[in-house]
């Protein structure tokens, strides 16, 4: 990925009265993922926004329930691939989940996903009307220079923040001197694992300082199978390596669906309970979070 250059535009708030009208460059979808598209919009470099940060899109048309023009839906904001073959000083990626609609049953998911389904099935050139940057799952900047070890915990198209984090802080880390970093990411299958050549490309641009879990919940034997929380517990030692690495202070991160937030909590406590730490992990983990 490459990260978007800072300096080149002064960051701004764009709402939906004054909302940024930006073009869509392309769109791919991930082999074998149908549901699964990663976006780049050309902002023609008047939009800014930090790592963590994310957008509201507008979906075109008025709603039928309201009859008035849709309200905006949030998308994690991050920087292009490598091979998206965009300038990126003027385009940024969003990574949108969009529901598979068996032929005959479009009317069920009518008011379902809107904006979603609008993006997905956009060419290049179509008008994309974008708001904010918003959102505080911000990299401190201790975090940035890589002074501190950070667990990141994601489900989903929940990881999508989490790849403008890498590109950052390779590009201002203190090289080896820097902390660990430890990824869990949860998804069904390896079907939906997305962003995999990237992550793979991260680790080893990291030079060992980054390793990635993954869990798979609908793949594998039984005893294989389950959640973030589960691949936290199960590999706990690390865990507790990679937050405790040379006495650096540890950063947590959370970012996917909502339902998982209890137990990701819970066997959080669990790991650091022995240490007596745990009231001081759980107190410094940064959410973003959503149904």
């Amino acid at each position: 990925m490459q990260p978007l250059i800072k300096g080149t535009v002064t960051q701004r708030m764009y709402v939906c009265l004054l909302c940024l009208l930006g073009i869509l460059h392309n769109l791919e979808t991930a082999q074998r993922l149908l549901c699964f598209y990663h976006v780049v919009v050309d902002h023609k470099g008047e939009y800014s926004f930090k790592p963590g940060e994310y957008c509201g899109v507008i979906p075109p048309g008025i709603s039928s329930r309201t009859n008035r023009p849709h309200v905006p839906r949030s998308y994690s904001l991050a920087p292009i691939l490598a091979t998206d073959d965009a300038d990126p000083t003027r385009c940024f990626s969003l990574g949108v989940s969009a529901p598979i609609i068996a032929l005959g049953r479009e009317q069920e998911f009518q008011n379902i996903c809107i904006c979603s389904q609008f993006l997905s099935a956009a060419k290049p050139g179509t008008p994309v009307n974008v708001t904010g940057p918003f959102g505080k799952l911000l990299l401190s900047p201790d975090e940035l220079a890589g002074k501190k070890n950070m667990l990141l915990i994601a489900t989903g198209t929940g990881i999508v923040p989490y790849m403008g984090y890498f590109d950052t802080i390779l590009k201002h880390e203190a090289g080896s001197q820097s902390g660990k970093i430890l990824l869990v990411f949860g998804v069904q299958s390896p079907d939906t694992f997305i962003y995999r050549d990237a992550l793979e490309q991260y680790v080893s641009q990291f030079k060992g300082r980054l390793q990635v879990l993954v869990a798979y919940s609908r793949y594998g034997s039984l005893s294989e199978r389950g959640y973030v929380q589960h691949k936290l517990l199960k590999y706990k030692a690390l865990v507790k390596d990679v937050c405790n690495f040379d006495g650096r202070q540890c950063s947590i991160f959370l970012c996917g669906r909502k339902a998982m937030e209890k137990d990701v909590l819970a066997a959080l406590m669990d790991i650091f309970k022995v240490d007596g730490g745990s009231n001081a992990i759980l107190g410094c983990v940064k959410k973003e979070l959503y149904e």
